[in-house]
């Protein structure tokens, strides 16, 4: 965006500007968040702080910052033209989840003291800019979902309502549910949903920790009215009767719905569908589909494990960029060629399956693609790709915006898909998943399309479409076949005419001299260049002008035809346009199927992209083994993390993750740092991930049971906008992982207890994973640099070591990144110092420091290692004279002893 030109100033005089200033100070404070638009009708402005912002984030500089400056007052501000303002909020509400105000004149005068809010928007209220953001067929936004969340106190419990909109997808959802005092099971719901945005009740302190979690999360908080989440009952059904699509024949009463009886989500859901506005728009009438979520169907993710896996590129990330394949699990996955393929396989990426049926399905499918190259590459290069977004279009649809370019569309699709069918030789393979789940879920939409089709054939002149117009049949209508008669007519006698001039001036009609037709000049004839002398002295022909094309010139009997055939062709189109509004309201009779059918495109697009990544992985991916019942069971063997191996020059050493319920069910990793620990423990959790949402996995084999939870605490980092520490974000995420794991858990945990003392560290990561391996006896990846903590295998017999292989060749140390069993026999902290090249002193006062650790806890009954990382640390902590550029540096004697005093 930063090519972007804004407009130079404002066009007001010093009163007009005067008044601006005094009705801007008089808006008062907003949050940092909102960014308030002033409509100018040919232009846009921002003003104050909001100038600086918008200048940053939209031209990259402070140069285009202009002031408006009125005696002593001073405003500054940025002028902005409609590809700049459309450019603002697709920055402002899809990437940095801001809100927006726009405003406008609200009097007729104009005057700068009267303007007012014409709409707003947020993340998850879009509606007034869909134009902007969606407009020249862009794809719709993924995750612009809302929610709105109440809690009730019930029998000293902590009742949860949540009410879930989607508008895109016209989905409505409410869940009722009994939660902790960490809402644990609510954090879960909000990374299963990934909403943009939730409406709570104004600030009170039982929503504090709500708060916290919405904000953990990157979801933005808008206050209501408490009073709203208590509306009366009967003001929400009257909005879901306007809203709901009833089945045929099912009662026109959404009190008859079971989900109308959790009354405390029906009380968010309410408030919810008031603050979106939706019964507002005829559009939505009608349209919206309400259903009970139930969270059990899916993986429990927490908000750190979505984060250690990198399961989502960095917001704002193009599909399109060179780097998006390998940034997140999501890059790796997402080889989709359709829109509504994009969404669907962010949705699935968050919400891996439970149900052992529902999964092995999906293998089924991939494994039918993988094995049927021609097929997977056929859909792939020359189907899926020439699919339009559906859902795009019924919106265009039900907002009686379509156009007959929309409609053929639609009708292209129902042409393209039965010959994508074809190529599924589902009857000669017996491939029942994709039989079920594909071919015969398609069919039937296509039969409950096969009117629309008809229509569309009866009504579209499929010979102008060829052209390049999209034109109703003139003998569809009699008016318009009249109306197509004439203007024929007219075309007839300026081609005689055309005949007539080439005859006179010597050219060959059609060839070298033509008859076309530009919006700017009507027909026309045209000419070479080179021909321009014989008509330059015949006063019969009056020239238009001159092109690298050629000479363009008219008559005036040609000038009386165009005209003629203008005013025709206006009356054909308004007649027209009567025809297509009707076209229009018909289409609008077939959204269900339409929706059907945009979901099964969907669920094809992604399967074939799993199939896809599996096969032009650098390595192919294999199918999971997946165990429905018994004891639980995690083996991996020849372990890839998907990510890495897609980077250039990265020669990724593999890895076996072999876990059983009984005997290994934790393992406790040590090993020097940039040693693999990380990307290891990463691996096994990705894998389990990729095998759970249907997809192949980065193995040699693989076979595991199907677990509950993927939960994690990977690589905390201060996380400033919170106002939390290392240490807090480790502990709260550590504490949610105690209280949900069970033995159908995976738990990934690394460098757990920095931030704090070394014993008091260790201590919390001891009795963190003896609590795993007795308690939860959850499968668990634990690595460490706490020594101490690998003897709790000769404690717990289900909990064992390895390590990450090094190599020490005297001064050189070499890293292996291989796993192989035991205890690493000690940390290389200080090697990995050397690797970084600090300076020798340093390294000779870490090491000096850390051999007198070493002496000294060896008197100890219970020796006690001190990583050299931590010296280092202390040593970094006490030196106030180091010198970055020098190789030696001075100690006084009291920093000597005080770092004496500190290891001891």
């Amino acid at each position: 965006m930063s090519n972007l030109k804004p407009l130079q100033c404002l066009n007001l005089d010093k009163p007009q500007q005067r008044t601006f200033i005094e009705f801007f100070n008089a808006l008062g404070e907003k949050p940092a968040s909102t960014v308030r638009i002033f409509d100018r009708s040919d232009y846009y402005s921002c003003h104050g702080e909001d100038a600086a912002f918008v200048a940053k984030i939209l031209f990259k500089s402070t140069n285009v910052i202009k002031i408006m400056e009125i005696d002593d007052h001073q405003l500054p501000y940025v002028s902005l033209s409609k590809n700049n303002f459309e450019g603002l909020i697709r920055e402002l509400l899809l990437v940095r989840n801001y809100r927006i105000e726009v405003y406008t004149k609200s009097s007729k005068k104009k005057l700068e003291n009267e303007w007012s809010i014409q709409y707003k928007g947020s993340p998850g209220n879009l509606a007034h800019f869909e134009d902007v953001l969606f407009n020249n067929n862009n794809e719709m936004v993924n995750g612009s979902a809302l929610i709105a969340v109440h809690v009730r106190q019930e029998l000293k419990q902590r009742m949860i309502g949540l009410g879930f909109v989607d508008v895109n997808e016209r989905r409505m959802g409410v869940i009722e549910f009994v939660d902790d005092d960490f809402c644990t099971e609510l954090e879960a719901l909000i990374v299963l949903l990934s909403p943009k945005e939730c409406l709570l009740p104004n600030a009170t302190a039982e929503y504090e920790r709500i708060e916290q979690i919405m904000k953990r999360n990157n979801v933005i908080i808008t206050s209501r009215k408490a009073k709203e989440f208590t509306m009366h009952k009967a003001e929400v059904i009257e909005n879901l009767n306007k809203l709901l699509r009833f089945r045929e024949g099912q009662q026109q009463n959404a009190n008859t719905i079971p989900e109308v009886s959790k009354a405390v989500a029906i009380g968010a859901l309410g408030v919810a569908l008031n603050y979106l506005e939706l019964t507002q728009e005829v559009a939505n009438h009608g349209q919206f589909q309400l259903s009970s979520l139930d969270s059990n169907r899916y993986v429990h993710l927490d908000a750190a494990a979505v984060s250690a896996l990198n399961l989502f590129p960095k917001p704002g990330t193009s599909i399109k960029s060179s780097t998006y394949r390998w940034q997140s699990v999501l890059g790796v996955l997402d080889r989709c060629r359709t829109p509504q393929g994009h969404r669907l396989m962010a949705q699935w990426i968050k919400q891996p399956l439970r149900d052992y049926e529902l999964i092995k399905d999906r293998h089924d499918i991939v494994e039918y693609f993988v094995d049927n190259t021609m097929v997977r590459t056929d859909l792939y290069e020359n189907h899926l790709k020439k699919l339009p977004d559906i859902m795009f279009v019924l919106k265009r649809l039900l907002r009686r915006k379509a156009s007959l370019q929309d409609i053929f569309r639609l009708y292209q699709v129902i042409l393209r898909v039965p010959r994508m069918l074809s190529q599924l030789d589902v009857h000669n393979t017996g491939n029942v998943a994709v039989l079920n789940n594909i071919y015969n879920p398609i069919k039937d939409s296509l039969a409950d399309l096969k009117l629309f089709k008809a229509m569309v054939e009866q009504i579209i002149d499929l010979e102008s479409v060829e052209q390049g117009e999209y034109l109703v049949k003139a003998d569809f209508d009699s008016q318009l076949q009249e109306q197509k008669q004439e203007m024929d007519e007219v075309h007839s006698k300026m081609k005689r005419h055309l005949s007539a001039v080439a005859k006179d001036i010597g050219l060959e009609a059609g060839s070298s001299i033509k008859l076309e037709c530009v919006s700017q000049h009507g027909f026309h004839f045209r000419i070479t260049l080179k021909d321009e002398t014989l008509i330059r002295k015949n006063n019969s022909y009056r020239i238009l002008d001159a092109i690298k094309g050629g000479v363009r010139f008219t008559t005036t009997k040609l000038q009386d035809y165009s005209e003629s055939f203008a005013s025709l062709k206006s009356a054909y189109e308004e007649q027209q346009q009567t025809i297509i509004s009707e076209v229009i309201r018909v289409a609008i009779g077939y959204i269900e199927p339409w929706t059907m059918l945009n979901t099964q495109i969907a669920q094809l697009d992604c399967l074939v992209s799993f199939a896809i990544s599996a096969t032009t992985a650098p390595t192919p991916y294999v199918r999971p083994k997946m165990k429905k019942d018994g004891p639980s069971v995690l083996k991996l063997t020849q372990i890839r993390h998907p990510c890495l191996e897609l980077q250039k020059d990265v020669n990724f050493i593999a890895n076996d993750a072999m876990f059983d319920a009984k005997d290994a069910s934790m393992y406790i990793i040590t090993g020097p740092n940039m040693g693999g620990k990380s990307t290891y423990i990463r691996s096994v959790g990705v894998a389990v991930l990729m095998a759970h949402v249907g997809a192949f996995v980065p193995c040699e084999s693989a076979e595991m049971s199907i677990v509950d939870s993927i939960l994690g605490r990977v690589g905390a980092d201060d996380n400033f906008t919170k106002g939390l520490s290392t240490f807090m974000v480790e502990m709260i995420e550590t504490a949610g992982i105690i209280r949900k794991a069970t033995d159908k858990s995976l738990v990934i945990i690394d460098e757990l207890g920095r931030g704090t003392s070394t014993y008091e560290g260790c201590g919390i990561a001891w009795s963190i994973a003896e609590w795993l391996a007795k308690e939860s006896k959850c499968f668990a990846l634990f690595a460490t640099h706490f020594q101490e903590i690998t003897d709790l295998a000769t404690y717990v017999p289900n909990v064992k070591n390895c390590h990450m292989e090094a190599f020490i060749d005297g001064e050189r140390m070499t890293l292996l990144y291989q796993v192989k069993p035991g205890v690493m026999e000690k940390s290389f902290g200080i090697q990995v110092a050397k690797l970084a090249n600090f300076p020798a002193s340093v390294i000779e006062l870490a090491q000096k420091f850390y051999n007198e650790c070493e002496d000294h806890r060896g008197s100890l009954k219970e020796k006690q290692d001190i990583d050299g990382l931590a010296v280092l640390q202390t040593c970094f902590d006490q030196i106030d004279n180091f010198d970055c550029n020098s190789d030696t540096f001075s100690l006084s004697t009291d920093t000597l002893q005080n770092l004496r005093s500190l290891v001891n």
